[in-house]
């Protein structure tokens, strides 16, 4: 089989909100004919945050290994290490040219990314025109196309922006209390959903029209969880939980596979690897999906996660298998953070004064067969030591094999580092 065209579609804060994962109140026809003839993963991201979980994507590495351990925008100023290789930069190696249209959010300089077309532009119809003019531009040779949609991110401090949707009613996530406004919330956020939907469909007839789409492989992924309480900003499965639906025919990427075990945004980088034949960078802390979609792997046995800083340092990392969660705090703080956007929301208002827990304990412990809500923490308890005991080990051995940096201390942020040499001139 030749070398595919690569079209990678990100949306921000979506989570698995969408009807191929389940949910039957939103109206996604393009996500559900993408996952009926492509396959659609079990899916966590590393970090519930959005630059740290697209630098993940991009270089099949844990953001404390590529640099990028909170926000890259505004005075945040996190980014990519300079020897860091991004999807644009690994298929060049193959021939590819690039282009990235939208949100990028993975570098401070959307230009380090090295893609031979950039555009920052948000409008749909701009971008499929663009994308357009650029796979014209060079019909002979394999391009990369990636499309960061704004959708499903909050505006205006806790909205959704849009006309709200409930034709098909609302689903309102266990971690959410069932109550007028948290469902005013989500209906604004379904019209949301149905939007990005939307965009994925325009960007699809582009390859149709073009004939290119079956010589395409197609990527829709959400960045981190969904912008509700108890989600974004957590290690909570409503925080990592993401969509990962690939459409390749000819491949096992095709004809609706669903397989059960666990995959991870670093996937998207060794898969494109294997069907582009590019050059695997050093490091990769992922594999590529292609066995999994096949039955022939049953996927990651523990999958780590973390979080450094989002609004403000709030370190923490994990690990998730099949039926455990395990979370070690490194600072005493809130338990849950509440992102500014989300801080606004209707949601988040039914939850004031109920959230839980309320402050961090040093180690957390959940059991997900039992716990899915991760409500009830059984750190500490006689009966789960030794549960804990081994993947407290895991984790440490997973934080020296990875080169964590909390382990020499705090982790200082950008900002911090630039008010010292300040005062130190």
């Amino acid at each position: 089989m030749a070398p595919p065209n690569v079209l990678i579609i990100t949306t921000h804060d979506t989570g698995r909100f969408i009807e191929p994962y389940g949910v039957g109140s939103v109206s996604t026809p393009n996500l559900n004919r993408l996952a009926a003839d492509g396959a659609r993963f079990n899916a966590y991201t590393t970090a519930p945050q959005c630059s740290p979980s697209r630098a993940s994507l991009t270089t099949g590495r844990y953001p404390h290994a590529n640099g990028t351990l909170g926000l890259t925008h505004g005075e945040h100023r996190w980014d990519l290490h300079p020897n860091e290789r991004t999807i644009p930069q690994i298929l060049r190696t193959a021939g590819y040219r690039s282009g990235h249209w939208g949100v990028e959010h993975a570098a401070r300089d959307p230009l380090r990314m090295g893609n031979d077309v950039y555009d920052e532009g948000r409008d749909i119809e701009s971008i499929v025109a663009g994308v357009g003019a650029f796979i014209d531009a060079d019909p002979g040779r394999r391009f990369v196309v990636q499309i960061g949609l704004t959708e499903t991110h909050r505006v205006d401090d806790h909205g959704f922006g849009g006309k709200p949707y409930d034709a098909k009613g609302i689903t309102v996530p266990a971690h959410l209390v069932d109550a007028p406004d948290t469902r005013a919330d989500l209906a604004d956020f379904q019209g949301c959903v149905n939007r990005a939907d939307a965009s994925v469909g325009l960007i699809i007839e582009a390859l149709e029209d073009r004939g290119l789409l079956d010589e395409t492989l197609v990527l829709f992924v959400s960045d981190h969880g969904i912008a509700f309480p108890r989600a974004k900003c957590t290690l909570y499965d409503p925080g990592i939980e993401i969509s990962l639906i690939a459409r390749l025919p000819g491949t096992a990427l095709s004809g609706g596979a669903a397989p059960s075990g666990m995959a991870s945004i670093m996937d998207i980088v060794p898969t494109l690897i294997d069907l582009t034949g590019a050059e695997a960078p050093c490091g990769l802390h992922s594999r590529s999906l292609l066995p999994l979609a096949a039955g022939e792997s049953p996927g990651h046995a523990e999958l780590f996660v973390e979080k450094t800083y989002h609004s403000y340092y709030d370190p923490m990392r994990g690990v998730r298998t099949d039926s455990w969660k395990y979370i070690r705090n490194f600072e005493a703080g809130l338990g849950v953070e509440i992102p500014a956007d989300i801080a606004g929301g209707g949601a988040n208002r039914d939850l004031a004064g109920r959230l839980e827990p309320s402050v961090h304990a040093p180690v957390e412990l959940y059991d997900l067969r039992a716990d899915p809500i991760e409500w009830t923490n059984l750190a500490g308890r006689t009966e789960h030591a030794s549960v804990e005991a081994e993947l407290e080990a895991r984790v440490a051995s997973w934080m020296r094999e990875t080169g964590d940096p909390l382990l020499d201390g705090p982790v200082p942020s950008p900002f911090y580092r630039r008010a010292m040499r300040g005062l130190v001139r």
